[in-house]
């Protein structure tokens, strides 16, 4: 199988309210096959979440899982999960500030502020209508994917731009911190 090349920072796909997919296309054999390929390019990147207009698609799609990696070490693993026309409807108001990262702006990192808990309403890659509560890493990944579906990136919510870090930084200067 083969990784599709992801969209950079500065492309305007990623700038652009994504189109919702139709139930119908859910069920064929072409939008299976566009999955199976996000997932393994989020796996190969490595990346905890991929939206479509991170690989050039219009759709209202992303896949997401959470793996035990260099920078998240003691995660429990998750996913993978297709969302589809996902829709957050409920947010904490409880904000938590943690480092985010994004696989369009690979190599850096900044700090943002989102809700510890959402609820979300979703489409799995069944068709099948969800409704999920997630909290912490998950809550916030679910909010990272659905701001791209939404032309918004993390860089736009980062707060302080003094938090705006090479990755190399963050390994030495920022998990160094943690063990």
């Amino acid at each position: 199988m083969q990784v599709f090349p992801r969209t950079q920072f500065g492309n305007p796909i990623l700038r652009t309210k994504a189109k919702r997919v139709p139930l119908a296309f859910i069920k064929t054999k072409k939008f299976k096959n566009l999955i199976q390929r996000m997932i393994y390019t989020m796996r190969r990147a490595p990346g905890v979440g991929l939206a479509a207009n991170q690989i050039g698609s219009e759709w209202a799609l992303a896949v997401m899982e959470i793996r035990k990696s260099k920078t998240r070490p003691d995660v429990e693993h998750k996913g993978p999960i297709v969302i589809v026309n996902p829709k957050i409807t409920w947010y904490s108001q409880k904000k938590v500030s943690e480092y985010e990262g994004c696989l369009s702006l690979y190599g850096v990192r900044g700090k943002v502020s989102r809700s510890d808990s959402v609820t979300v309403e979703y489409y799995n890659e069944e068709g099948e209508k969800v409704n999920e509560k997630a909290s912490g890493l998950w809550a916030r990944i679910f909010q990272h994917e659905i701001d791209h579906l939404n032309g918004i990136t993390y860089m736009d919510r980062v707060e302080d731009k003094k938090t705006i870090i090479s990755l190399k930084e963050f390994e030495k200067r920022i998990l160094n911190k943690k063990k």
